[in-house]
């Protein structure tokens, strides 16, 4: 087992407590896509915060941004 597949296996048995099957699946492919945008962006020499990545990635995925969290008040 190599570094990136050490770091994903602990991924999922962290958040494999918390999310069931469905949301662990939306969970990853959200985090995948918003992973892209970010190499994507800096490859352009832009930089895209993870908030901004995982708010873009949502609505392409064609759901919801997220909700602004506590430390928005």
């Amino acid at each position: 087992m190599d570094h990136i597949e050490h770091f994903e296996a602990a991924r999922h048995r962290r958040r494999g407590r918390l999310l069931n099957d469905g949301q662990r699946d939306l969970a990853d492919r959200l985090q995948d896509r918003a992973n892209r945008l970010r190499e994507q962006a800096g490859d352009d020499g832009d930089s895209l915060s993870i908030r901004d990545a995982v708010a873009l990635a949502a609505v392409q995925l064609g759901l919801a941004p997220p909700t602004a969290g506590p430390e928005a008040v």
